[in-house]
């Protein structure tokens, strides 16, 4: 156990400062509410999802926006011999992240995606699953370019999230979503803003690897040399 990751946590507060919208009461009840909100496709997608990534022995991964470890876990439970970090703004996710999900390779920490804890060229993969409809298109581009900064040059990032709906249903849903919450957030990925942002960011040629729900894509695309 590392202590001084978890002795730091006490002493933070429980949404680290940042534009974006942090789940804090969320949290207690997200792995319950969760699959509803995805029509029960979470679990394989996040299955699916760590299935597809090229990691081998010694790798680095990353996962931006972890919540209460869904997707963490499943990467690190498929790939054990690589070491798997997750982080979050909300204090309480990363406590029934930690509590429910820490492996002996994964481990969970408070910290902002638009400030990165980590060195230059640290991680080998960034993974990402329903965060980026929580920030607005300014704070996209500067999450996006720190995850571009800790990839290595050819170093891949792959995004499950809300994007353009691709049925009825998932057309229903995602403005409804937009308009219940008043997300202008979730308006953008419909858009298609967020695809943009991960170009201006200095990726490559996005490629589309899957869809669930009728409005989540997952894609992905690698930080250029």
């Amino acid at each position: 156990m590392n202590t001084g990751i978890h002795s730091e946590l006490d002493e933070s507060p429980d949404s680290l400062p940042t534009e974006g919208r942090v789940l804090l009461r969320a949290a207690y009840v997200y792995d319950a509410v969760q699959p509803f909100v995805t029509l029960g496709q979470e679990a394989r997608m996040n299955c699916w999802l760590a299935d597809q990534l090229p990691l081998t022995d010694g790798m680095r991964a990353l996962d931006v926006g972890c919540g209460t470890g869904l997707l963490t876990v499943a990467i690190a439970e498929r790939h054990l011999q690589c070491q798997v970090e997750g982080i979050d703004a909300s204090k309480p996710m990363i406590r029934v992240a930690r509590k429910k999900r820490t492996r002996s390779n994964c481990i969970f920490r408070q910290a902002l995606a638009e400030e990165l804890p980590y060195p230059d060229q640290h991680f080998d993969i960034v993974t990402s699953a329903l965060f980026f409809h929580h920030v607005n298109r300014g704070l996209k581009r500067r999450c996006l370019l720190e995850i571009h900064r800790v990839l290595k040059p050819g170093g891949r990032l792959v995004i499950a999230d809300m994007d353009r709906p691709y049925t009825l249903l998932g057309t229903l849903l995602s403005y409804g979503a937009w308009i219940l919450f008043r997300q202008p957030e979730i308006k953008e990925n419909m858009d298609g803003v967020l695809r943009v942002e991960v170009s201006g960011a200095g990726f490559g040629t996005i490629q589309d690897l899957g869809r669930f729900s009728g409005y989540i894509r997952v894609f992905a695309a690698e930080r250029l040399q």
